[in-house]
């Protein structure tokens, strides 16, 4: 699946950092907005990793001779 929670906390990281020197309120404003929305992607993207490891899990093939044929 495309996009790493890791990179988008380091996303949101930097433009909280940003946010702290930006001159102008309306800078720090979009900026801590941009921050928040790296760190919902980074959520939504951990629930969608962890939803398709689960869905792998339960319709990986069965382990050769686990179940015997009747």
């Amino acid at each position: 699946m495309p996009g790493e929670p890791r990179e988008c906390r380091k996303h949101a990281w930097r433009c909280a950092e940003l946010a702290n020197s930006a001159r102008s309120p309306e800078l720090k404003q979009r900026l801590v907005e941009l921050s928040r929305n790296w760190l919902k992607l980074a959520i939504e993207l951990e629930k969608a990793h962890a939803l398709l490891q689960t869905d792998e899990e339960y319709l990986s093939p069965p382990v050769k001779g686990r179940f015997r044929a009747s």
